[in-house]
């Protein structure tokens, strides 16, 4: 009797190994990979298609909740990440964007508080704000030092489907407030 349970658990147990090993497919692995570079941590978006990747920064030695960030990813880009410090980053989720027909949302989505414009990482390791929507949006980011303070709000108006290069201005965060449509 001990024999037979004793090979039931083995059997159980190569079983649970097999599954455990098995390869993953392509569609499973990941695009984005992250790296540091001497004080400077980047991610890089190795698929064709746009990623919109989430990660998360907890600082050493502390108890607080963990710093979460999210970007859009072009296709081949590179970003780098504007934590500073000690502390460990990791890439928390990768999934694709909003597909193609999502990014044609007209005024009765944006009214019900879907974002027309969003900040993405660009090939060259810059952001840019993106409008996505078929109207004239006016946007507002918020750039903040390495102490966390705000170093004031800047606003920009983006025409149809158009993009505009963000200049960080020596902050080492910027961030992507809200979007509205263009004043008349």
């Amino acid at each position: 009797m001990v024999f037979l349970r004793f090979s039931l658990f083995l059997a159980m147990i190569a079983a649970a190994a097999s599954t455990l090993s098995a390869p993953a497919d392509a569609s499973s692995q990941r695009c984005v990979r992250m790296y540091s570079q001497g004080p400077s941590e980047f991610v890089v978006n190795s698929c064709d298609v746009c990623r919109r990747v989430s990660v998360q920064r907890r600082r050493a030695n502390n108890q607080g909740a963990p710093t979460m960030r999210t970007y859009d990813l072009l296709p081949g880009s590179k970003f780098s990440l504007p934590f500073k410090g000690p502390g460990r980053s990791r890439v928390t989720s990768d999934i694709p964007c909003r597909d193609v027909q999502e990014r044609s949302r007209d005024v009765k989505n944006t009214a019900k508080g879907d974002a027309c414009v969003s900040l993405v990482g660009t090939a060259r390791g810059g952001i840019a704000l993106v409008n996505e929507c078929g109207e004239c949006r006016a946007a507002a980011v918020e750039r903040f030092s390495i102490t966390g303070q705000s170093m004031g709000r800047e606003f920009y108006k983006l025409g149809s489907k158009d993009s505009i290069r963000v200049n960080p201005k020596g902050a080492s965060r910027v961030s992507y407030l809200a979007d509205v449509a263009c004043p008349s």
